[in-house]
């Protein structure tokens, strides 16, 4: 709960000095690639991390890891670095990806179908649901054949099952 009022401070703060800049979308990918880079190499966490290592030194590291970040990304990261929050870039990477989100009305939609569906049936989808939500769609699709048939829509916090397995599991309840 703390991570999350963290990363939400942090970044609201950062999102609006992107917008401000007109690089909302570069900054996103600037702080995903420094969580990633923190959440798969071990070593560049234990540095960033690391107590007795001076924030100098941490910014002089990750100016050499990462040398094609232009100022603009140097100077967030740098903040992030002398308020010791690189450790919470997990939740400020969410965070700002909700705050986009909302500000450019998207939204996520995870649908699970037994088969692949076409790139027909795939934009059908989504302008349906675009009419449904008023929202563009980022859709995700996952396959799982234990559906049977039919799908499963995670919109938000909201799911449609309408899978084959679900309606003969609500059969046999019957």
């Amino acid at each position: 709960m703390i991570g999350a009022k963290v990363g939400k401070r942090y970044a609201v703060a950062i999102y609006d000095i992107a917008a401000e800049k007109g690089r909302v979308k570069e900054v996103y990918d600037t702080l995903n690639t420094i969580m990633e880079t923190y959440l798969e190499n071990l070593e560049f966490k234990n540095l960033v991390a690391h107590p007795l290592i001076s924030k100098e030194d941490k910014k002089a590291f990750v100016k050499k890891v990462f040398p094609n970040f232009d100022e603009i990304e140097m100077d967030i990261i740098d903040y992030l670095i002398d308020r010791d929050r690189l450790l919470d870039i997990k939740s400020i990477v969410a965070e700002y990806l909700k705050i986009y989100y909302e500000k450019n009305q998207i939204v996520d939609v995870e649908a699970t179908f037994a088969l692949e569906p076409s790139e027909a049936q795939k934009e059908n989808l989504i302008k349906k649901l675009e009419v449904k939500t008023g929202k563009k769609i980022n859709l995700t699709v996952k396959i799982d054949s234990s559906i049977i048939a039919g799908g499963i829509l995670k919109i938000g916090d909201e799911i449609i099952d309408g899978s084959i397995k679900r309606q003969l599991e609500t059969l046999w309840k019957k």
